[in-house]
């Protein structure tokens, strides 16, 4: 090897010389063009004739030095080599049983009786050895390319698991977040409320001493004045005087006392916060890899990892035949888990379905006059508690009624849908934990779709779920929205997500469906609401982040009229705002506040379909509110508490064909039927 890089090298140097003529000739001073592989030396074109007829160099091999370059093993092929022992005598014959060249002589005298080749023979015998194992080489080589492969895709897929993993734990952490400032909001709220009652009554106090203060230095300055004059003027008020000091001696000082509730803030249950916190979660390996492949063991082997997850060790070409076969088994065991899944599915739609039909037939509108919310609106009637069996609820949200009269529940915390009557008693429910298809995360949000079918608000899966009667999935409207995010100049801490695309979600609160079978929802994260055509294709965006009539900040809750007029829960800029069906604005109804008509976080809306008045949920301050489709107030009804007749944080609400509204109590796990 070191012979043939060196020379290979050298021919190299001697080549650029010659094609510029100055390479010389061993004999003469011409030019040479070509070399003798024997010699290893350079001659002109007479020197390399003569060479060539020369007794004693005939059989040497004369090449141009082009011809050895574009074949560079002529240096090794060409070349030959000679016996140790006889060293006129090339090396022709093979001895297999020493293993190494020899010549003729050696043949005939030293390796008689081993057995022996020519080595031309011996080296096409080699060359068909080689090209029988190249197949067997080329599957090792596709299994290791296969492996490699394999072991890429594992790292991409560990970076998305990853991705996946951070934004449910950013998610869950969200939701924890969400809700302690909530609690926050909630215990500052009760603060405020207590210290404006304390400061009440020590002003009223206040008023008072001073009022009986002032009086008293008013009779004490008329008493010390009637003795400025002379003695007989003195004497001559003597019965004022006399009187005024006994009023003064007499006076009681009035009953005050300063003993108000002292305020502090208490902390209770954080030991169990903490506990809960240690264990919201754990972050641990996916289920394994399952199905028969080609892996390569530690010691750099090429094993079968059969179905049973055993290692098979053995010819590569064995192992390959293996892994077909188990490949094929593998199938054939999966189509038939398949079969029976679907099986079980359908055995098990069929059954919901024939709950549900026998069921009542489907209701029509109870012939009732319409409700006068002007009047007194009273409590009927609460049920559910906190649980996780059926019929219980989790932190219900979102409420919706179908056409049988049912009543439909987002059990949040529980992440399913509830199906109950009106008394309570449950009906059927559907909706498992995760990301996948048919999987709910935090839904927060659920109306009926052509007539039966449920569409439901997947907030934290940024996307909107339609299932079947029976709560089988039917598709997805929707997936997250992935964007910049820019400060806003004129609001100071504020991001402005300036390229949200059409379709995309980021947090959508709410759904409802018009006349028309279109589809809803606020984009709670993106600030505006996006229509759907009842194919699920982006129509068009209603609004945009801001504070102005038809701007929305958070938008949450959202409902449509008979004339499909949109209502839509302006969180953020604590009012509802009513647009037409083109997505025109139309009107602004209420304002921050705790008085009538005002807002603290309207979350929920429900339009009355025999009135067309609006009830409102009032999140923060507990309570349900009435008005007028032009927005006039008329009624309200509830108060914080856990008594029948009160809420904590009611998040949902919805009305029934005989005008009865449900609220859903999110604290105290229950609903409210008015």
């Amino acid at each position: 090897m070191n012979y043939y890089a060196v020379k290979l090298l050298e021919l190299i140097d001697y080549f650029k010389l010659e094609r510029k003529d100055r390479l010389p000739c061993i004999g003469c001073a011409e030019p040479a063009h070509w070399r003798c592989i024997e010699c290893d030396e350079n001659y002109c074109q007479d020197h390399s004739d003569f060479h060539h007829k020369s007794r004693a160099t005939c059989d040497h091999r004369i090449l141009t030095f082009k011809q050895i370059l574009l074949s560079p093993r002529s240096l090794c092929t060409m070349r030959n080599q000679y016996c140790t022992t006889h060293n006129n005598k090339p090396l022709e014959i093979f001895c297999k049983d020493c293993n190494r060249a020899i010549c003729t002589m050696c043949a005939v005298t030293q390796h008689k009786t081993h057995e022996t080749k020519e080595v031309a023979d011996a080296v096409a015998a080699l060359k068909a050895k080689v090209d029988a194992l190249k197949p067997q080489i080329s599957m090792s080589l596709y299994s290791l390319k296969q492996a490699l492969t394999r072991v890429k895709t594992a790292m991409r897929e560990v970076n998305v698991d990853a991705q996946v993993a951070s934004r449910q734990v950013s998610g869950m952490i969200e939701v924890c977040v969400s809700a302690v400032r909530e609690k926050e909001r909630e215990l500052t709220a009760e603060l405020e409320k207590k210290k404006r009652l304390n400061s009440e009554i020590i002003n009223s106090q206040k008023e008072l001493l001073e009022g009986e203060l002032t009086s008293m230095q008013t009779g004490r300055e008329f008493v010390e004045r009637a003795f400025i004059g002379s003695e007989v003027e003195v004497l001559c008020l003597e019965p004022q005087i006399v009187a005024k000091m006994d009023e003064l001696i007499s006076g009681d000082c009035p009953n005050i006392t300063s003993d108000v509730d002292r305020l502090s803030f208490t902390p209770s249950g954080h030991d169990n916060i903490f506990k809960a916190i240690e264990v919201l979660g754990k972050v641990g390996p996916a289920k394994p890899d399952r199905g028969p492949r080609m892996i390569v063991d530690e010691n750099g082997e090429l094993v079968l990892l059969d179905n049973e997850g055993n290692m098979v060790r053995g010819e590569t070409r064995d192992l390959l035949a293996q892994l077909k076969k188990n490949i094929i088994e593998e199938e054939i065991r999966t189509e038939d888990a398949e079969r029976k899944s679907h099986l079980k599915e359908v055995r098990r739609n069929a059954e919901e379905a024939a709950r549900l039909k026998a069921l009542e037939p489907p209701r029509t509108p109870t012939p009732l006059p319409p409700r006068d919310f002007t009047q007194a609106i009273t409590f009927s009637r609460c049920f559910g508690k906190q649980g996780m069996e059926t019929g219980m609820f989790n932190g219900p949200v979102g409420l919706s009624h179908t056409d049988k009269g049912y009543l439909v529940v987002c059990d949040v915390h529980n992440n399913r849908i509830q199906v109950v009557r009106t008394d309570g008693s449950y009906v059927l429910g559907f909706g498992v934990t995760g990301t996948g298809v048919g999987e709910l995360n935090g839904p927060n949000d659920v109306c009926m779709f052509s007539g039966r079918n449920f569409l439901v608000a997947d907030t934290y899966n940024d996307r909107v779920q339609l299932f079947a009667p029976t709560g089988r999935f039917i598709r997805t409207i929707g997936q997250k929205a992935r964007r910049r995010a820019m400060f806003m100049q004129n609001i100071p801490g504020s991001v402005k997500k300036t390229d949200a695309m059409e379709g995309l979600f980021d947090k959508p609160f709410g759904v409802t469906v018009n006349s028309k079978s279109q589809i809803l929802v606020s984009d709670m994260g993106n600030h505006r609401i996006q229509v759907f055509e009842k194919s699920g294709e982006f129509s068009r965006q209603i609004g945009s982040r801001g504070d102005d009539p038809g701007y929305l900040m958070y938008p949450y809750g959202i409902a449509c009229d008979t004339n499909d007029n949109i209502y839509v829960c302006d969180l953020g800029n604590q009012r509802v705002q009513k647009f037409n069906s083109d997505g025109k604005f139309l009107k602004a109804i209420g304002s921050k506040g705790d008085n009538n008509g005002q807002f603290m976080q309207p979350r929920s809306i429900t339009v009355d379909a025999k009135t067309g008045c609006i009830a409102v949920v009032d999140t923060g301050l507990h309570r349900v509110q009435i008005f007028t489709s032009e927005g006039k107030y008329l009624n309200k009804f509830g108060r914080k508490g856990r008594e029948d007749n009160s809420f904590s944080s009611p998040c949902g609400i919805t009305s029934n064909f005989d005008g009865e509204i449900f609220v859903s109590d999110f604290r105290n796990h229950r609903i409210h039927v008015l």
